[in-house]
């Protein structure tokens, strides 16, 4: 199923670069939290319409996230108990005409957190089945794969620390008042470290495409399609594929002068052969929320995700920002 889904999103997301009809849409700053996955270099969304020369952009995100998951296939067995909250900068600077520069600097911690008893009181209230949860103990960590008696991966201590630095090079491939268009290279440089899972310990590069366009005055779209090449991780080199596909796509809408209100589409390929438990990590997600815009030109954000494949990605995270042009 998800294979078919990534080729629609892909194709839906390119398809927001050739609207015939000023593109407004910015998606969220969040993607795939997998603890396992995030670490790799899958891109964050990127801008289409890239700075005017000499003004960039920065903001300040927070991404916390919660997973509670128990998978078993054959003699495979994964568990993934386990709460991340990742603080990201990202800084974004046009020196030439068409042409910008951005650099991400990420800070992330790993425990058994405190958001599993306000989750399983959420589920209770709306109804919602809450899965493993019921057979994993409250704010525990545990993050491991087996295969039949051996152990490839164990965490159960909290870690924290800086993580693995994006930097990106991006180039306007077609921009006018209605929509835009702009290609990036994104090259992720190891400062993190696998054993306390802030890093996968290889350099990752990434091409990505990245468009939006105006529907009408209220209504943008907006898209994104990356294509990564892994470097050889240490998390679980044997089972590492050597690249990996996502997309996002996204539709905004302009309900007042300040305020939008977004919804976003994430998918990637697996990052693991995870002999078909969840550890293989091919997810679709969902995230929707709001953005404000200040009268001093700040943007603020809050949005919520939800896996669409259920025990691919967290079952919740929370999406926070500020962001502003300069």
């Amino acid at each position: 199923m998800t294979a078919p889904f990534l080729a629609r999103l892909a194709t839906v997301a390119c398809a927001a670069a050739l609207l015939p009809t000023a593109a407004r849409a910015e998606p969220f700053l969040t993607r795939n939290q997998n603890p396992l996955l995030a670490v790799y270099g899958l891109p964050s969304p990127l801008p289409a319409r890239l700075p005017d020369t000499g003004h960039g952009r920065i903001a300040a995100v927070l991404n916390w996230s919660n997973d509670a998951n128990l998978d078993a296939s054959g003699s495979s067995a994964y568990t993934m108990d386990a709460e991340v909250i990742e603080a990201r900068l990202h800084v974004e600077h046009s020196f030439w005409p068409k042409i910008a520069l951005r650099a991400e600097l990420p800070w992330r911690r790993v425990s058994g957190g405190s958001l599993d008893g306000f989750i399983e009181d959420w589920h209770d209230f709306f109804g919602l089945p809450n899965g493993s949860r019921d057979r994993l103990p409250r704010d525990e960590l545990l993050i491991e794969y087996r295969v039949a008696d051996a152990t490839l991966l164990r965490f159960d201590e909290s870690t924290s620390g800086v993580g693995d630095i994006p930097l990106s090079a991006g180039y306007q491939l077609y921009a006018s008042d209605a929509r835009s268009m702009s290609a990036w290279l994104t090259v992720k440089a190891p400062l993190g470290d696998a054993s306390d899972l802030t890093g996968s310990g290889a350099v990752d590069v990434a091409l990505s495409l990245s468009a939006q366009s105006a529907l009408n005055e209220d209504w943008d779209v907006f898209g994104q399609v990356n294509a990564v090449w892994l470097g050889d991780g240490d998390l679980l080199p044997q089972l590492q594929e050597s690249a990996v596909f996502s997309a996002l796509a996204g539709i905004t809408w302009n309900p007042w002068r300040e305020l939008d209100l977004t919804m976003q589409f994430e998918g990637n390929s697996r990052v693991f052969d995870g002999g078909g438990t969840d550890l293989s990590g091919d997810a679709i997600l969902m995230t929707f929320g709001g953005s404000y815009r200040t009268p001093g030109g700040w943007q603020l954000d809050l949005g919520i995700s939800e896996d669409i494949d259920v025990g691919a990605s967290p079952d919740i995270a929370f999406n926070v920002a500020a962001r502003r042009r300069f």
